[in-house]
């Protein structure tokens, strides 16, 4: 993969000034979705007020069509214009910063933006900071594909963008800072860390200039009433957790089901959205985003009857939302259920124990961070935003202990969150390292170009000299224009019958149509179940066009893949130790140990290797030396070798080997590369001064 970076190389201000302008433009855009989804509730129920005020106001005919109404635009909205706007976004950005090198379409933010405040100012039972946190990474992809950054300044300013998302929608600028370390990046590593840090603060400074410094919920100060409540918030430590599995297997379940309904996908929201309507006219509580039940359950002013309908009310309607294609976040929606799940268990245990336990509002307030640490997988996250929340330090011991227990036992009953399960439905599989390095690479990254084709019309006798001068065990058949027609194996000329024929039978007539291929835009994990399911060694590779633009071959997959683990292993190469916008140069250490007896170092090319391919120098054999790979000259950063290009003298070879081959072959810098491997008895170089032990 391209690490380019331009005339940004030298400027570090960029990792100060770049994440301020998208946690800025990031603040701006939540801004405009809030009075988007205000503008849509008026038009579904003529009133921009919170809508558990007003719907007892609003004729029955209107609340029940108001959600298939907002499915009827959902829907071919987001089929035709951008198919990864459906459902809850943080997946998506998840998967386009681990696999995609952070890129993200511009046209996702709008569209995204439109479909989501068409669900939610509709009905739609789904909260609005998902949106926000793909609108954000979006505004921080585009504007480093803008300025042609690196991936992995394509990858931090996306990940600024989800903090930015988050610290806006709750005024939250610590917790919006830690979700995109979290959740969407998943390390906590200094180059990421600080221009994370800076985007989510500027999102909050413009966010509270416009909104006010408010909480994002009515908080009343609860406090340890009793240490003999901690046993009491263990049980809801385990009650949140199981809460969350529940909340996680519906949605899944729902997700499943969707699929198999004869109705076409972009229909589906409005199905779903008339469901919907018909449950919030037996339950309003279930339109939209649902700030007021919140702040209900943490007053405690709900009652435990309602409370207890909502529960299983709440997962279905959130499920049901998503599942049939409409668009927006389960994050508050997880908050939801916790003041639900908390406020429930508050009430039983105050109705229990009345004289040792605070009110139900304080497990209401704790139960929110713990579902949502459990559904989510992010417990630091849901920490620190409870504490911004709240504000109140004292509620400290009972919100880790049941953050932590929840989580805990969430990843015991189920593997997988509700983020990385939306991922593990499309064959992405967060836990499985190879998994993601296979799917960060293409074909055409790694393809190698065909030696040789026939041409459809080559008669017999020319593909049967082919055979026999090239020595080939099999040829790729082409039309005038360079589709692949078929291939033929050296098995289809030794057929007695085909040679009888004579000029009557030509490549096409010989060629295999049914062979497969594999487009140069697949990805590296889906080439090579391919390879598998086939019983190849190699398979052609086409453009969108059918055209043949290469072949790629079990060995050239298992380069990429070895080369990628030796780089996250040993070698730091990416970006460790840099600025995490990729301007400057990485700080590396030169040289690493590995097992006893091997190190990797950086080398330069020596002038003698100038013009040379990898595989023309092959250094394994002359110096018993592993390129794993090139630092090109005027380039920061390193990349997979590719074999075929030529090297060029002030290149950086990265090559693992025992000190002495290593000492050796700096040694050939004035010298033509041996023909055989080193000689025992030559004498190590000096050590150079980039070497620190």
């Amino acid at each position: 993969m391209s690490r380019r970076v331009q005339h940004f190389d030298h400027t570090p201000i960029l990792m100060v000034l770049l994440p301020c302008l998208v946690g800025v433009l990031t603040a701006g855009a939540a801004i405009a979705f809030v009075y988007l989804i205000a503008g849509v509730q008026w038009l579904a129920i003529g009133s921009t007020d919170l809508p558990l005020k007003v719907l007892h106001q609003v004729p029955t005919w209107r609340v029940l069509i108001a959600p298939m109404l907002g499915g009827l635009v959902v829907g071919p909205l987001v089929r035709y214009l951008a198919p990864e706007a459906q459902g809850h976004g943080v997946p998506e950005v998840i998967e386009a910063v681990t696999i995609r090198g952070g890129v993200i379409r511009g046209r996702v933010a709008t569209v995204k933006s439109l479909a989501s405040a068409l669900t939610i100012g509709s009905g739609g039972s789904v909260g609005r900071e998902g949106p926000i946190v793909q609108i954000g990474a979006a505004v921080g992809s585009v504007v480093a594909q803008a300025l042609k950054l690196p991936p992995a300044s394509t990858r931090t300013l996306a990940a600024c963008g989800a903090a930015g998302g988050i610290a806006a929608a709750f005024n939250a600028p610590i917790a919006g800072a830690f979700f995109a370390l979290e959740v969407i990046t998943g390390n906590f590593a200094m180059p990421s860390f600080g221009p994370v840090i800076l985007s989510s603060v500027m999102a909050t400074v413009v966010s509270r200039a416009y909104f006010g410094d408010h909480p994002a919920f009515v908080v009343q100060p609860y406090a340890l009433q009793s240490i003999y409540e901690i046993p009491l918030y263990v049980g809801l430590g385990l009650v949140c957790g199981l809460v969350a599995v529940v909340f996680v297997r519906v949605m899944n379940s729902f997700e499943h089901g969707a699929a198999r309904v004869p109705v076409p996908r972009e229909w589906r929201p409005a199905l779903g959205g008339l469901i919907l309507g018909a449950m919030i006219l037996a339950l309003p509580n279930l339109y939209g985003v649902g700030y007021v039940t919140m702040d209900g359950a943490l007053s405690g002013s709900l009652t435990w009857t309602l409370l207890a309908v909502l529960l299983p009310a709440k997962i279905i309607a959130t499920s049901l939302t998503l599942a049939s294609g409409g668009s927006g976040g389960v994050f508050l929606p997880a908050l939801y259920l916790g003041a639900i799940a908390g406020g429930l268990y508050g009430k039983l245990v105050q109705h229990l124990l009345p004289t040792v336990t605070a009110g139900s509002g304080a497990y209401a307030l704790v139960g929110m961070a713990g579902v949502l640490s459990a559904a989510t997988h992010s417990p630091l996250t849901a920490l620190l935003l409870l504490f911004e929340m709240s504000g109140d330090y004292k509620i400290i011991l009972p919100v880790m202990l049941v953050v932590t227990l929840a989580t805990s036992v969430a990843r015991s009953l189920e593997r997988e969150s509700l983020y990385s399960n939306a991922l593990v439905q499309r064959g992405v599989k967060l836990h499985r390292r190879e998994d993601v390095i296979m799917r960060s690479h293409t074909v055409g990254e790694v393809m190698r170009p065909v030696d040789f084709t026939l041409r459809e019309s080559a008669p017999i006798g020319d593909v049967i000299a082919a055979f026999l001068t090239r020595g080939l065990v099999r040829a790729y058949v082409v039309d005038d224009a360079e589709k692949l027609v078929g291939e033929v194996s050296i098995l289809d000329i030794q057929d007695p019958e085909v040679r009888a024929l004579g000029d009557l039978v030509n490549a096409r007539d010989l060629a295999r149509s049914e062979a497969r291929a594999i487009r140069s835009t697949d990805t590296l994990a889906d080439t090579l179940d391919e390879l598998v399911w086939e019983e190849r060694d190699e398979l052609p590779a086409v453009d969108s066009g059918g055209k043949l633009v290469g072949v790629v071959s079990r060995r050239d997959v298992l380069r990429v893949y070895t080369n990628e683990l030796l780089t996250e292993d040993f070698l730091g190469i990416a970006d460790h130790a840099s600025d995490g916008l990729g301007v400057g140069r990485p700080k590396v250490a030169s040289q690493v140990h590995l097992h006893p007896g091997l190190v990797t170092e950086r080398v330069p090319v020596p002038q003698a290797m100038a013009g040379l391919s990898l595989r023309d120098a092959d250094l394994r054999a002359s110096h018993g030396l592993t390129v794993v790979a090139v630092r090109r000259t005027g380039e920061s950063v390193e990349r997979v070798p590719d074999p075929t290009a030529p090297l060029r003298a002030g290149d950086l070879l990265v090559v693992v080997g025992t000190l002495d081959h290593i000492d050796r072959f700096r040694a050939t810098r004035s010298a033509a590369p041996p023909a055989a491997g080193p000689s025992p008895g030559a004498p190590p170089a000096a050590t150079s001064p980039e070497r620190s032990t």
